[in-house]
C-alpha cells in the first residue's frame, strides 16, 4: 500500500509541521498528474515497498517534532479496510492529527472514515467541470456524493482545484460554483509543468489568467475562504 514517506512537511498539512505518507494505485488519469510513478503500474511495480509498521516506527521516532501526519497517493482511498486499519494505528498508536488527499471518489468508505472519528483534516481535489469528469475516467455523481458528505464536515475540509488548462477554463470553474458554495476553504492552484501523466506538458495560464479564476469566485465566498496559491 505505501510507497514512499517523507519524514517532514511544512507545506502538506495546513498550521502543522507534518509527515507524509505516500500509498500507490490511482482510479483517476488526470493529465496534469506528477505523481506518475505512484499512479501507472509499469512505474510502481519497481518501487519497494514500505510496510506499515515500518512507517509506525519512522513516525514514533519523530513524534517530538511533528505535529500531524498525511496521507496521499494515488488514491489512498482505493485501499480501504487496510488504510482503515493503518489510520487506526496512526491515531491510537501514534497519537497523531490525520490528514487525508482525495479525489472524493469514494464517499461510503471516506463517511466511514468520518464516523469513525478518524479524520482531523480533508483536502479534496476537484479537477474539471462536472460534464468533462468522464475524461479522467470519473463520475461526478460520486463525487457529488462526496461533497454531500463534507458539508457535515466543513471545519475540516479543504477543496483544491488545480488551474490546468487542459481541464478547466473559467466557464468550467463557473459550473463548479454551486458545489464550492457550501465550504469555507477554497485552493486555487497553479499547475505546473514539469513531468505529469500526458507526456505532453501545457502552458501554464499567464498571471492575470489565474486572478480573474479568482474574482470569479471571490463573487460567491468571501474573499478569506480563498487560499491563493500561484
Amino acid at each position: 500500500m505505501i510507497k514512499g514517506f517523507r519524514g517532514t512537511s511544512l507545506v502538506d498539512y495546513p498550521g502543522k509541521v507534518a509527515s507524509v505518507i505516500y500509498t500507490y494505485g490511482c482510479n483517476f488519469r488526470c493529465p496534469y498528474c506528477y505523481n506518475i510513478e505512484l499512479v501507472l503500474p509499469e512505474y510502481y511495480r519497481d518501487l519497494p515497498d514500505l510496510s506499515e509498521d515500518e512507517v509506525i516506527e519512522k513516525l514514533r521516532f519523530r513524534r517530538d517534532f511533528i505535529q500531524g501526519v498525511v496521507i496521499t497517493g494515488g488514491e489512498p482511498t482505493i485501499w480501504e479496510k487496510r488504510l482503515l486499519f493503518f489510520i487506526e494505528r496512526l491515531k491510537f498508536d501514534v497519537s497523531l492529527p490525520v490528514k487525508l488527499d482525495t479525489n472524493g471518489s469514494n464517499p461510503k468508505f471516506l463517511k466511514l472514515l468520518l464516523d469513525e472519528k478518524l479524520l482531523d483534516f480533508i483536502a479534496l481535489d476537484l479537477k474539471t467541470s462536472p460534464e468533462r469528469y468522464r475524461e479522467i475516467g470519473g463520475n461526478f455523481e460520486t463525487i457529488k456524493e462526496t461533497l454531500d458528505i463534507l458539508q457535515n464536515h466543513k471545519q475540516m475540509v479543504e477543496i483544491r482545484l488545480t488551474l490546468y488548462p487542459g481541464l478547466i477554463d473559467e466557464e468550467d470553474l463557473k459550473m463548479l460554483l454551486p458545489y464550492l458554495k457550501p465550504f469555507q476553504k477554497i485552493a486555487l492552484q497553479r499547475y505546473i509543468p514539469e513531468k505529469n501523466l500526458s507526456g505532453k506538458p501545457l502552458t501554464p495560464y499567464t498571471h492575470e489568467k489565474h486572478e480573474a479564476f479568482f474574482f470569479i469566485i471571490r463573487d460567491l465566498l468571501p474573499e478569506e475562504f480563498i487560499l491563493k496559491r500561484y
